[in-house]
């Protein structure tokens, strides 16, 4: 279950358009098997408020990929290059009049350490996620 949280200041969400990207991001990252279409939770929060170093004209996306299954360093590492990309890329899709920086950490959560309830399984019940065997 991949979270992918995203902050952008304002310029950047008011010209991007962050559905598409979303959409695009969780189609790409389904397609190298590393994680099902199904899975994908990604959200964006606008920052109303930002600074970046001492220009308040400097805009950034700070993107966050928090996983919940174990995946291999380098996979994890697969994963924030194709978001990192894809942001980019709808960055650089037109012509900027401020300096940007757009960033993706990677998060991991054990599955032990966060409860879920989905209310397409268990009758909405919540549950502790179940180990991976």
């Amino acid at each position: 279950m991949p979270h992918i949280v995203v902050e952008s200041t304002a310029g950047l969400l008011s010209r991007l358009d962050f559905m598409q990207i979303m959409h695009t991001i969780h189609i790409d990252l389904a397609a190298t098997g590393h994680a099902q279409l199904g899975d994908f939770k990604s959200r964006v929060h606008a920052c109303h408020a930002a600074l970046a170093g001492n220009d308040p004209h400097a805009e950034f996306v700070i993107a966050r990929l928090i996983t919940t299954n174990p995946r291999p360093r380098e996979v994890q590492r697969q994963m924030a290059q194709i978001i990192h990309d894809r942001l980019v890329a709808a960055i650089n899709a037109f012509d900027s009049p401020f300096w940007w920086q757009c960033c993706v950490f990677i998060e991991s959560a054990e599955r032990s350490s966060y409860l879920k309830t989905d209310s397409r399984q268990q009758s909405g019940l919540t549950f502790n996620a179940a180990p991976i065997s």
